[in-house]
């Protein structure tokens, strides 16, 4: 499993199963240590999507699910900061 918070994990299979449910198993199945950056960024990208359909408030300020959805973007780039 992805070294993800409780509330991390959660919030990315929300995020997969809205925009890619066939990561899913992929990201449940591996240790994070065999992720590339580069799936560490599709994981971000698909994270930033859901923020922008459902994250904005309609001033285009974060709601609180945006806010949550930011700090998960920042906690997956944590993890592929030293590969």
């Amino acid at each position: 499993m992805i070294k993800l918070s409780d509330k991390g994990i959660a919030l990315l299979r929300q995020c997969l199963y809205a925009h890619n449910p066939s990561l899913i198993p992929h990201v449940e199945s591996c240790d994070g240590d065999s992720f590339t950056d580069e799936f560490y960024n599709k994981l971000r990208d698909i994270v930033g999507t859901e923020f922008c359909e459902r994250g904005l408030q309609p001033d285009d300020e974060p709601n609180e699910y945006g806010l949550e959805l930011e700090a998960l973007i920042d906690e997956i780039g944590r993890l592929f900061m030293f590969l």
